[in-house]
Formats: structure tokens, C-alpha cells, sequence
């Protein structure tokens, strides 16, 4: 995505907002890269908030969790959520080189949000503007092009709802587990 488009997107066309967002945009490349080789769950957690994604507490990030890498404010994680080693969570799509197929895929922004409790399984794809819906489960491998619903354990390319896990958190609920 050119720069003047993010700069526009947030409000920095000046001057001293290029110089800012360059700056911002450089501690948070360096801050990726760093985290893909942090042993630590920890520090991986906290450098992410670093970067902008807006974390919940007790989340648990994988190792190579990806998440987008220009709009990281537009991703959020729900409290006590797992994400799986190599997922990938984006908040925007476009081209970046020259091609007329720009015309009929414009640059798309949109807030992906992750709810409490969920578990994101390894290699999981997450498209921008998806809401997880809190407490399901996202199968290894999927492709998640929709919102899910809450409770449920989607699986697939695309993704599907394939088991409603109400019955099964319902005893907990009683119990006031959670």
C-alpha cells in the first residue's frame, strides 16, 4: 500500500506525521521481526501490544503469528484468547503493484476482532473484517472469510460452522465456570 494512502487513512499528511509514522512503522518492523524468534509467550504478547494490536489479558500468542503489518490497531483480541502457532490476522487487502485489477479490488480497511475465550488453532487465516464470535474454536488450517458466530467450532476453506458448542458449555455455565 503507497504511504501517502495510510498516512491519509490516519490523519498524517503533514510533514511531521510523515516523519512520526515512519518512525512508527520502522519500531514496529523491527518489533515483527524480533518476535518471531522470542522463545518467551510473554514477550511475545507485549511486544504485539507494542505494535499496536490491542490484546486482551491472558491471551496467548503462538510462535510466526502474523498480524498485519500496516494496520495493526485495527485488530483486536478478546481476554484469554489462544492463537496458534503461523495464523495469519489482517485488517486490510490490496494490491500493491500497479495492475488494473485495483479497479474492481480496491484498498479495503476494516477492524478484524477476535472475542474472549476463543482458540485459534495453528495455520489459520483470518480476513479483514471478521468478528470471531467469543468461546469458539477455529479449526487448524482454516480459512475464515466470515464472522463466526459465538460458541461454535469453525472448520474449513472457507470456513464453516460445523459443531454448536452450547451443549457442551452449558454445564460450565451453570457452575460459573468460565
Amino acid at each position: 500500500m503507497p504511504a501517502k494512502e495510510v498516512l491519509q487513512f490516519y490523519g498524517l499528511d503533514s510533514p511531521w506525521g510523515k516523519v512520526w509514522y515512519a518512525i512508527k512503522f520502522l519500531w514496529r518492523f523491527f518489533l515483527d521481526k524480533l518476535i518471531f524468534i522470542t522463545p518467551v509467550k510473554s514477550w511475545r504478547t507485549v511486544m504485539q501490544r507494542w505494535r499496536g494490536v490491542n490484546i486482551g489479558k491472558g491471551v496467548y500468542i503462538g510462535h510466526e503469528v502474523i498480524f498485519d503489518r500496516v494496520f495493526t490497531d485495527q485488530i483486536t483480541i478478546g481476554d484469554y484468547s489462544s492463537i496458534g502457532d503461523r495464523a495469519i490476522i489482517t485488517a486490510h487487502a490490496n494490491i500493491p503493484s500497479d495492475t488494473i485489477l485495483k479497479k474492481i479490488y480496491p484498498r479495503d480497511i476494516k477492524k478484524t476482532t477476535i472475542g474472549k475465550g476463543v482458540w485459534i488453532m495453528p495455520n489459520v487465516t483470518i480476513v479483514p473484517g471478521v468478528t470471531v464470535g467469543d468461546e469458539s474454536v477455529v479449526a487448524t488450517g482454516a480459512v475464515v472469510t466470515k464472522d463466526v458466530p459465538p460458541r461454535v467450532l469453525v472448520a474449513g476453506v472457507p470456513a464453516k460452522v460445523v459443531k454448536d458448542l452450547n451443549p457442551l458449555l452449558e454445564p460450565f455455565d451453570k457452575e460459573g465456570i468460565r
